[in-house]
């Protein structure tokens, strides 16, 4: 089956993106990619739709061999490492700290509002979604989504302390933060090399 130039290019990256992200186990991405082929090539005869999800998905798995042996060579702590350590600290300040949150901003805060009965005394929340996770495997840094669950005049004051201690949190792990301060922009996390670990841990490789 014939597939174009532009579908072929945003599968391939779409692949890459699942496989490398970190997030969701083999089987999860696998069904998960299949759900995305079949979808893009709906109005294709189904016999065409079955040979080419049979073709992606072996690709997939090609792929996702691929990284797990790369994954065995982070023999030290990644910034996803620190990354991680850093959200687990702002959950144990009463912070939902949430990473692959949906897909846009209102997914997001979708996700945290479900968490947030996960936290005692959760007082706000930080996230970034897989927009954000698309752009920080292609090496363009992380950009996070912040916000005090107060309303009214306080709202502003507790969303920027907020946003402070996660600058704080990030930093003492090593993770640089920019931030102009303000409630008009998100925490940025400047570009670094995506190794978020699926199979391993900081200082054991996968069996």
């Amino acid at each position: 089956m014939a597939i174009d130039d532009e579908l072929r290019a945003y599968l391939l990256e779409s692949l890459d993106v699942h496989v490398r992200s970190g997030y969701g186990g083999e089987d999860d991405i696998l069904e998960s990619f299949e759900e995305q082929v079949r979808d893009e090539l709906r109005d294709h005869p189904q016999a065409e739709i079955d040979a080419a999800v049979t073709r992606w998905l072996a690709d997939m798995q090609r792929a996702i061999d691929e990284q797990r042996a790369r994954e065995k060579t982070w023999t030290g702590r990644t910034h996803n490492d620190r990354i991680d350590t850093a959200f687990r600290r702002l959950t144990s300040r009463r912070i939902v700290a949430l990473q692959d949150a949906g897909y846009t901003m209102s997914d997001g805060w979708s996700d945290v509002h479900e968490a947030r009965g996960e936290v005692d005394g959760a007082w706000g929340a930080v996230f970034f979604h897989r927009q954000d996770v698309e752009r920080g495997v292609h090496d363009e840094g992380l950009m996070l989504a912040f916000g005090a669950f107060v309303d009214g005049d306080r709202h502003e004051p507790e969303s920027l302390r907020l946003a402070r201690t996660v600058c704080e949190v990030l930093e003492a792990q090593r993770v640089a933060t920019e931030w102009d301060g303000t409630l008009n922009s998100r925490i940025s996390i400047p570009p670094f090399e995506w190794k978020k670990r699926r199979w391993t841990t900081p200082g054991r490789t996968a069996g």
